[in-house]
């Protein structure tokens, strides 16, 4: 397995934490994004400034275009992926947005062969089909309605629509993150590319709309901070930075279909931490994902 695929599962690994931190925020999804946006580009910039401190030196060599790319990226990804991933995981609980987000290996691989020209083999292909099949089994497992967590509810066609719209917009972000990183840009400053536009973009349509601005106050409360620091060091600034490193080193459908395994990791984790077994269904699925996993990487 190369480093890519391996900073693949990593970030996917990441994921897997922060969402369930991010499960227990009652607050808006956008209002959500925002604040994890904002802390996001605190934390980068940390890690900026430790590496001048221990290095000496930051050297930047993207050009404008290759930034332009990365912009998108961020805006389209950050801005309005995970806002709509946010919400669809509010209406329809942890399994079944999971389920709904593995359709982005499906739009990077068409997204791929019809703008970046990079052919797939028929392995790599049924390797990925298998690792959604397998990835939707795990998350369409019955006690996902159990699971839900019940914050700001909706419509379930109003969940699977927003749900399928941010796996487009997490295809496109990431095919945009493969375009600025094509050059010399290293993932850590394509990391920070994004997260800072994100940030910006956030910032600037909230205080363009006076609801948002009063509700701004309100959500920096102890009571959700204590889950969205964390979430988002773990899934804002390290998992965007791993998967940078992915799609700077692997295929871009290769990278999205091993950052699509997070419902694989959650298994365990739930387990261990809440005491909830898996099904015979949700184990099969894994396996089967497992297999569509290793046929992926044989490319």
């Amino acid at each position: 397995m190369e480093f890519g695929e391996i900073a693949a599962l990593i970030a996917a690994l990441l994921w897997t934490f922060s969402s369930m931190l991010w499960g227990q925020v009652k607050i808006s999804a956008f209002m959500l994004n925002a604040c994890k946006n904002v802390i996001g580009c605190v934390l980068i910039l940390m890690h900026l400034i430790c590496i001048y401190l221990v290095v000496g030196s930051l050297s930047f060599t993207t050009n404008p275009a290759d930034w332009g790319w990365l912009a998108l990226s961020g805006l389209i990804g950050i801005v309005v992926g995970d806002t709509l991933y946010f919400r669809c995981l509010q209406i329809l609980g942890p399994r079944r947005a999971l389920l709904i987000a593995c359709a982005s290996p499906l739009f990077a691989t068409i997204l791929q062969f019809l703008f970046l020209k990079q052919g797939l083999g028929w392995i790599v292909v049924f390797g990925i089909l298998l690792t959604v099949l397998g990835v939707g089994t795990v998350v369409s497992d019955r006690r996902a309605d159990a699971e839900a967590p019940g914050l700001l509810p909706g419509s379930f066609r109003t969940g699977i629509l927003l749900g399928l719209f941010g796996a487009v917009c997490q295809a496109v972000g990431g095919m945009f993150s493969t375009l600025g990183m094509r050059g010399e840009c290293g993932a850590l400053e394509a990391t920070m590319m994004r997260l800072l536009v994100a940030g910006i973009a956030t910032v600037v349509i909230i205080l363009a709309q006076q609801e948002t601005r009063q509700g701004l106050t309100k959500t920096f409360k102890l009571k959700y901070m204590k889950f969205v620091i964390p979430a988002t060091a773990i899934g804002t600034w390290l998992g965007i930075w791993f998967s940078q490193l992915a799609y700077k080193n692997a295929d871009l459908a290769v990278a999205q279909t091993l950052m699509s395994t997070c419902p694989l990791f959650a298994i365990p984790i739930v387990w261990i931490v809440f005491g909830h077994k898996a099904t015979r269904l949700a184990i099969i699925g894994t396996i089967v994902a497992l297999v569509g996993v290793w046929m992926t990487v044989q490319n």
